[in-house]
């Protein structure tokens, strides 16, 4: 274990959600949460630390995935987990990638799709409102198409 680590709780969370998952009571020992803790971050170091050395001896500054890879490659229930998780981050990624464009050309075709419903409403609407314009604008003493018309038919009933 690494002698640079100090006394933090970066993982106590997860550690009593883990243990709790495993069997263990809801609340856990502080102590054995904190031993853990100490156990995950000190492994989490040494992994890291051996992937730099891995990528210093490659002449690299930056850490790359495979150094990762090399750090874990005695270990290969490890090193198999890993490689599994890689993938399936690669499939998750592409499926939103994919997602995602097709989502954004279906928004623009539904936008205008409605643009274009908007514009009918509009158009309808605004026939709608010059009729019951017409028909609210006559005077009381004239009468509207309806009425005329009705009228015209009452004057033709009584004719026959």
């Amino acid at each position: 274990m690494s002698k640079k680590l100090k006394r933090t709780s970066l993982f106590s969370k997860d550690v009593s959600s883990l243990l709790y998952a495993y069997g263990d009571v809801a609340q856990p020992l502080p102590e054995t949460v904190q031993c853990l803790d100490e156990l995950v971050s000190g492994y989490l170091v040494d992994v890291c630390s051996n992937a730099f050395r891995v990528a210093q001896g490659s002449r690299r500054s930056k850490l790359k995935l495979e150094d990762f890879k090399f750090a874990i490659r005695h270990d290969p229930v490890k090193l198999g987990r890993a490689e599994e998780l890689i993938a399936t981050n690669k499939l998750i990624t592409e499926a939103k990638r994919q997602f995602n464009g097709t989502d954004n050309q279906a928004l623009k075709r539904f936008r205008a799709g409605e643009e274009e419903d908007d514009e009918q409403d509009a158009d309808a609407e605004a026939d709608e409102d010059a009729e019951t314009a017409e028909a609210t604008a006559a005077p009381s003493g004239r009468r509207t198409k309806s009425k005329a018309h009705k009228g015209k038919q009452s004057k033709r009933s009584k004719q026959q």
